[in-house]
């Protein structure tokens, strides 16, 4: 069986190091850094899940139990799409092509593709956010 929490700290490791930047583990505080001015700072909310195992069961009952797809997002924060943007390309870097335990960490290809940021009003002070979609697969 494939633990998934020695992976999830692998990616996790990688995004915090993106500098500049706060890393939150699936949640976001109703409190987050803001500069003097008032806006807030740049930060990725790592989606982490516990993946799926793909493997059939062969004809005599056994399950392999060695392969995991794990399929997770990154949403980059910031006050501005500008910023989004500036934090996209490092954390892109440090996640594509990523080994962690015996796989690679990829863009989800059967992920959504969003390509601007999306403003979110319903907190204060208001902000952008840029998801993006990997797909992890251990063998």
């Amino acid at each position: 069986m494939v633990d998934p929490v020695p992976l999830y700290q692998a990616v996790e490791a990688a995004l915090k190091t993106v500098p500049g930047v706060t890393v939150y583990d699936g949640y976001v505080p109703t409190k987050v850094p803001v500069d003097p001015s008032g806006y807030i700072l740049p930060y990725i909310v790592n989606w982490f899940g516990v993946g799926n195992n793909p493997d059939e069961p062969s004809a005599c009952g056994i399950h392999d139990t060695d392969t995991l797809i794990l399929d997770f997002q990154t949403t980059i924060v910031g006050a501005n799409p500008a910023i989004c943007r500036a934090v996209t390309g490092p954390v892109r870097s440090a996640l594509t092509n990523l080994r962690v335990g015996t796989g690679r960490v990829k863009p989800n290809p059967d992920g959504f593709n969003q390509q601007a940021p999306i403003l979110d009003t319903t907190v204060t002070p208001a902000r952008f956010m840029l998801p993006l979609q990997w797909r992890l697969t251990t063998n």
